[in-house]
């Protein structure tokens, strides 16, 4: 069976997906308050009880903010890379349910297959996620400054791929961002331009990809259009005009299913999610 996706929020005031599959869901970050994931899985049609475990990228507060008070109200473990963990548990923010992995480690949860692989990030110990059931796959990186070997490595073959697309250059440059702010985000352990996160597509992109979603996508340093179209030219100019491009947004839930229509793109909408812009 294929793997549903449903992405609560993306961007820098909250991150959090769900994958699900024969009615199990895991989560990958809780970047919002208990109170707005709750409102929010309501809104996705995801019972909070069929969540059964909460994997963490790494530990800044728009993807940790409610995972001690949601995964203890609700017994859910988490798993987390050792250095994530240990800041957690120094900042009391570590649920008491936890599993330790380190950054390369392959494993079982709740009747998926999880492949971890570090990421360059300004974060303790940052990684990424391959998660699959056997018949669906799909890679996950949404925080890194550039795209070394082992995340290529590690994301080839995906069925679908959920790649940052953080900020559009002349965007950030011409903000009114500190320097300091600026020169993080620009560093090889900052975040990737939309530019950077197209090209990189085509070394992720194989035969098996079938869709892309782009995450954290920045409100004040682009917009949702600009880093669609920078990736559909760049899936065009590999003749792969079959890739269907979602943008997860950070107002809605995104639900994304096998054969989920695409819906025709509005630029006056800020609250768009699927787009053909090829």
């Amino acid at each position: 069976m294929s793997i549903n996706i449903t992405a609560l929020g993306s961007g820098s005031r909250g991150n959090a997906f769900v994958f699900g599959c024969k009615g199990l869901n895991i989560m990958v970050d809780a970047g919002f308050s208990r109170k707005e994931l709750l409102r929010r899985m309501e809104i996705a049609g995801i019972k909070p009880e069929s969540i059964q475990a909460v994997l963490v990228t790494h530990e800044h507060d728009d993807h940790v903010k409610g995972i001690k008070v949601f995964c203890d109200t609700m017994n859910i473990p988490v798993c987390l890379s050792a250095g994530t963990a240990n800041y957690l548990k120094q900042k009391q923010k570590l649920p008491a349910r936890f599993k330790i992995f380190s950054p390369g480690d392959s494993f079982l949860l709740c009747g998926f297959n999880i492949k971890t692989f570090p990421v360059m990030h300004d974060a303790v110990e940052p990684v990424g996620f391959v998660i699959s059931n056997g018949e669906s796959k799909i890679g996950m990186a949404t925080d890194l400054g550039i795209v070394s070997r082992n995340v290529v490595e590690a994301m080839t073959g995906c069925n679908t791929i959920v790649w940052e697309s953080n900020y559009d250059l002349e965007m950030l440059k011409n903000s009114n961002r500190t320097y300091n702010l600026k020169r993080r985000i620009l560093s090889a352990s900052g975040h990737l331009n939309n530019r950077d996160a197209a090209e990189a597509l085509a070394k992720l992109v194989t035969a098996e990809t079938r869709s892309v979603i782009l995450a954290h996508v920045s409100r004040e340093c682009n917009t949702y259009s600009i880093a669609a179209q920078e990736c559909a030219r760049i899936i065009g100019l590999m003749g792969r005009n079959d890739i269907k491009i979602h943008v997860a947004i950070q107002d809605e839930p995104l639900i994304i299913q096998e054969n989920t229509p695409i819906r025709e793109y509005n630029p006056d909408l800020l609250a768009w999610a699927n787009c053909d812009v090829s």
